[in-house]
């Protein structure tokens, strides 16, 4: 009795909160123009997409599940981690989760979009890139960008209820500096 309730409680366990929301799903970024100087808004738009007919995603209200990068095209290749400099408040274990978690039904033709604004600011040896909803703060050394201005950004959204995520398409931007 005990080892069928162990194996119940633990299968549970197992595909209940291991869940990917964003399985079967396809992640894009967008930005509002090509090429970008310093000091310049820019406006990011993340698009979730289905593979299938219709999909149920969840995210945080405060979006903390998705990160984002920005990385010089030649140099790094890797996603860094971001650690946030808040304390982070999960989904309640009573069930009651509505509070912390938006739900969303997405469709080919209405899939989620979320716009997200930044500014691209010139500081004495550095570009930096903020977007203060996720509070991202990303420097690239100016000195990379007069080589090649090319900049890659990449992401990633994690599902609410564990660890497995999805990463977005990475897109290329240019800051051309003078």
């Amino acid at each position: 009795m005990k080892c069928t309730l162990s194996i119940f409680l633990l299968s549970i366990l197992t595909f209940g909160c291991s869940k990917n929301d964003f399985e079967n799903t396809n992640l894009y970024l967008a930005f509002d123009k090509e090429a970008y100087q310093p000091n310049d808004n820019f406006e990011l738009t993340v698009r979730i997409y289905p593979t299938e007919t219709k999909k149920t995603i969840r995210l945080y209200k405060d979006l903390n599940n998705f990160e984002f990068a920005f990385f010089p095209k030649e140099g790094q290749l890797g996603f860094k981690e971001v650690l946030n400099e808040r304390f982070i408040q999960g989904p309640s274990l009573t069930g009651y989760d509505s509070e912390y978690i938006d739900e969303f039904t997405i469709t080919e033709k209405k899939p989620y979009e979320k716009k997200l604004l930044g500014t691209i600011y010139e500081l004495e040896n550095e570009i930096l890139f903020e977007i203060p909803e996720m509070k991202i703060k990303d420097r690239i050394d100016k000195s990379i960008l007069y080589e090649n201005p090319t900049v890659l950004v990449k992401g990633n959204c994690r599902t609410v209820y564990g660890i497995e995520g999805k990463t977005f398409e990475p897109k290329e931007i240019k800051v051309v500096l003078e």
